[in-house]
């Protein structure tokens, strides 16, 4: 933890105007498209000149087509049948995407004004974590959007915010950077309650994806087809439980946004600071929700609605605009192959550190927690070898494969060394787990494929069951189990 006992004088941001590259953007990129024209092999057009050089020459004559001729429609050969079949239930399958579309279109404008479009640069941060500090100090360095809005859900930390003379500090090797260009936004349950407030344009949420689904609960009246939601956690799954929770209805449904951020940072003394320990980047890609079953013989992927792709492309250009972030927008298999060896981590190693009660570094030396990884690692490679949205990558498959997933959950355990599992931790304090939005996530994709996930499912049960003891032990509930909840950021 590093310790601001002998802080430096701060200074002010460095590259107070660096943001002025976001200002000049415009509109979506566009990528291009290449024509080509069509090539006349063995023949020359007719241009009314005569060829001096092939005098001998004589034009071949057209051939003509007998008029007394009868044609037969012979028996169709078997592979054209089963192409016009095929082709047949694509056509169909269109045809019913365009009528719910259109369905959706006609309900939409019976609920929702029909107003543009209109880019919004106002953004809110919802996370008191290491990572929600960061983002929100680097968009408040930047002058050329309004002051980022920090959700506070505690009237005491309301206070706190006051008596930290309303700054977001970073500190960066040697630097103290403070930045003042934050507007604290208390969400009470009153509000809640009454469904006041203005809607939210841009949401970044970094919470714990555990407490995504319940936080986003106080604000659910502020969000809608016109909000854009960043969700920058280690899980999968959870727009999928936000989905079914609380946006059914397509209409009036925001726009998702999957982040992944690997700037390593470290803890200091105030609730509203935090130290960059090893620089990194904020991976994004605009969610399009999977298609259960996917067994169809030709893949036909159906694309977002172009306004909900506007939208999510604003929010992505904005922070890819952002120095500091680093951040960079991708295709969906892309991003999976960026955020997967943490996904991976977290799902195979960290369940078995707390189930076993030990460091990172115990687990490598004990060959059945090894015998464990390893089965689990082997239904994880399964289950994403069968995700039909990323079937169509070569580089995601070669990634899923058994040994390239087991070199990258090995690669990562060492690095850990002798630290903590944070599962263990959370265990230890009676916090709630990502346990559904891991190995849980999993074992739901598993199903859909019919891939065997038991030892997942095992596991994964076995950490819940673990936590409820945990728990119950926190609460006072077993006479022998004394241990309190500490106040911290989880």
């Amino acid at each position: 933890m590093i310790r601001d006992s002998n802080p430096a004088p701060a200074i002010a941001d460095p590259n107070p105007s660096a943001c002025s590259v976001f200002s000049g953007l415009t509109g979506t990129s566009q990528t291009g498209t290449s024509q080509t024209g069509t090539s006349q092999t063995g023949t020359s057009k007719d241009t009314g000149q005569t060829d001096t050089g092939r005098k001998d020459v004589l034009p071949a004559e057209k051939p003509r087509r007998d008029q007394h001729a009868t044609i037969e429609a012979g028996p169709i050969p078997q592979p054209e049948q089963e192409r016009q079949g095929e082709l047949g239930r694509i056509q169909s399958k269109v045809a019913l995407w365009d009528s719910d579309e259109r369905q959706a279109r006609a309900h939409q404008s019976l609920v929702l004004d029909a107003q543009p479009f209109k880019p919004s640069d106002r953004v809110h941060v919802m996370g008191l974590d290491l990572t929600g500090r960061y983002i929100a100090h680097t968009l408040a360095g930047c002058e050329t959007i309004p002051p980022v809005r920090y959700m506070l859900h505690r009237h005491y930390l309301l206070r706190q915010w006051k008596e930290s003379e309303k700054q977001l500090t970073l500190y960066c090797g040697d630097r103290r950077i403070t930045r003042r260009r934050v507007v604290a936004e208390y969400i009470s349950e009153e509000q809640a309650e009454g469904k006041s407030g203005s809607v939210v344009d841009n949401l970044i949420v970094t919470l714990p994806a555990s407490q995504v689904v319940q936080a986003l609960g106080h604000i659910r009246h502020r969000l809608d087809h016109r909000s854009t939601i960043c969700l920058v956690n280690d899980g999968l799954g959870v727009v999928e439980a936000l989905i079914e929770a609380y946006f059914p209805d397509l209409s009036t449904r925001p726009t998702f946004i999957l982040g992944h951020f690997t700037t390593k940072l470290g803890h200091t003394d105030s609730r509203f600071s935090v130290a960059e320990v090893r620089p990194g980047r904020l991976f994004l890609s605009v969610f399009s929700p999977h298609e259960p079953g996917g067994g169809e013989r030709f893949y036909v992927k159906r694309h977002p609605p172009l306004e909900r792709t506007v939208r999510a492309t604003h929010l992505i250009r904005l922070l890819t605009a952002m120095p500091g972030l680093n951040a960079t927008g991708h295709p969906m298999t892309d991003f999976l192959r960026f955020k997967l060896p943490t996904v991976a981590f977290r799902t195979i190693v960290d369940p078995l550190a707390a189930l076993l009660n030990c460091r990172y570094d115990h687990l490598p030396t004990n060959p059945y927690a090894r015998h464990l990884m390893d089965r689990l690692i082997g239904e994880l490679s399964h289950v994403l070898s069968l995700f039909p949205e990323c079937r169509q990558s070569r580089r995601f498959r070669r990634f899923a494969a058994t040994s390239s997933l087991r070199e990258a959950v090995y690669k990562k355990l060492t690095l850990q060394r002798t630290a903590d599992s944070k599962m263990r931790a959370q265990f230890a304090h009676g916090w709630d787990t990502d346990v559904d939005f891991l190995s849980g996530y999993f074992v739901r994709r598993g199903r859909e494929v019919q891939a065997s996930v038991a030892t997942l499912e095992a596991v994964g049960a076995a950490a819940k069951a673990r936590q409820v003891i945990f728990l119950k032990q926190v609460e006072g509930d077993i006479p022998f189990g004394t241990t309190e909840s500490p106040q911290g950021d989880h």
